[in-house]
């Protein structure tokens, strides 16, 4: 005969006191409450499935309250009239609320930021910089809240050819070249199944590539008028030197900015910039003339204690902002149509192709430009050095014969 069971009172359960040993109050149906030694009130459900007697916590008192366990007595009984087990589908349960919370760990955003993270000592500040505002701007609008493996090609299309209505294909080609490498880093790292970057042929959304020619001056009258409007800039000391300094080594602008002292050999006379600050991913060297040298000494004197070469206005601590040397070249009265701090480099090109005794080869290679086949392309840090020490001379000597 099966033993009758008083059901549990609020009453009996808020008076229930702590003993030396844990004890049971029994509510019916296999519901009841372990009363711990330690005054811990445990809602228990006592039930029998595949003939084995099993447990299941339903929670503690007072967060559960007695009809509330009884109303999940009930449910319980329903799943086991069903023949399902209710410590599985708690169970289930219990994984699917983890799915939920842990789900935004696996967004296109949190995996893109978590790549970038990774590289970041790796490539080149402008480059991490670039990346990020890429992804900021023209990527997480758009599927960066999305699951990873939810992305389909038609949405990365989607954001590309919302960027080619401002007309950036450069950007634009940036952006999906990014979201590829995303996807790829991720499956490297089972973090996503597949890449639809992949599905994707970028040309037919941003069209044939267009050589982009940066405005720059090719004649002595007006170099030397450039060159004068530098040296008579009134504006901040870092980033009238920084002009000059591009203007005798004609590398790209964020060089210029990024350069730190210990790039600087003196005794070698030579700029070594590191490969993960260079476009080709190579260390390059940069032949000093005497010019350059005694423009460094003033450099130094400026910049104090500074790691940079050229500081920022507001902290020696950080390099010059991205728009202030085009902001400075701005104020000198050159249009965008006319003149542009990457300019340099195609006046340096132009010049010294028609003008110099030197070879082809010697000058695209003092451009950092990959010039031949892969196999001449192989890397040699001091490939032509002593004709690149020659033309960083007799450019340098071009520069200033054009201002006497």
């Amino acid at each position: 005969m099966a033993r009758t069971v008083t059901p549990l009172t609020d009453t009996k359960i808020k008076t229930a006191k702590a003993k030396e040993k844990d004890y049971k109050l029994f509510d019916g149906g296999g519901l009841f409450l372990l009363v711990t030694k330690r005054n811990t009130k445990l809602w228990r459900l006592k039930y029998k499935f595949d003939g084995k007697e099993k447990l299941l916590a339903l929670g503690a008192y007072p967060e559960i309250s007695l009809s509330k366990a009884r109303e999940l007595r009930e449910v319980n009984k329903k799943l086991l009239a069903d023949g399902i087990n209710p410590n599985t589908a708690k169970q289930e349960v219990k994984e699917q609320h983890h799915k939920e919370d842990t789900k935004h760990l696996h967004t296109f955003k949190a995996i893109a930021l978590q790549r970038l993270e990774k590289i970041k000592e790796d490539i080149s500040e402008p480059h991490y910089k670039g990346t990020l505002r890429g992804f900021v701007n023209d990527t997480f609008p758009y599927i960066g809240n999305k699951h990873i493996d939810t992305i389909t090609a038609q949405d990365i299309i989607t954001l590309l050819r919302k960027m080619m209505e401002r007309d950036v294909r450069n950007s634009t080609e940036k952006v999906y070249q990014q979201i590829g490498k995303t996807f790829k880093w991720a499956i490297a790292n089972g973090l996503a199944q597949r890449n639809p970057a992949s599905d994707i042929e970028i040309s037919e959304i941003i069209g044939k590539s267009k050589e982009k020619h940066y405005p720059t001056i090719t004649d002595d009258t007006g170099i030397r008028n450039l060159l004068t409007s530098i040296h008579e800039y009134g504006g901040e000391l870092s980033t009238k030197y920084a002009l000059l300094m591009l203007a005798y080594t004609f590398v790209r602008p964020s060089n210029i900015r990024l350069a730190l002292w210990s790039e600087i050999d003196f005794k070698a006379k030579q700029w070594v910039i590191p490969a993960k600050k260079m476009k080709t991913d190579d260390e390059f060297i940069i032949p000093l003339s005497d010019t350059i040298i005694e423009l460094l000494k003033d450099i130094r004197i400026y910049s104090g204690n500074s790691l940079y070469l050229f500081p920022s206005t507001k902290s020696k601590t950080t390099p010059l902002s991205d728009g202030a040397l085009l902001g400075a070249v701005r104020r000198m009265g050159y249009s965008t149509y006319e003149f542009t701090p990457h300019g340099f480099r195609a006046m340096f090109s132009t010049i010294a192709h028609e003008k110099s005794p030197f070879k082809y080869d010697v000058i695209e290679t003092q451009l950092a430009h990959k010039i031949g086949n892969s196999v001449s392309q192989a890397y040699n840090r001091a490939k032509y050095l002593k004709e690149r020490v020659q033309l960083m001379t007799w450019w340098t000597n071009y520069l200033d014969n054009i201002q006497k």
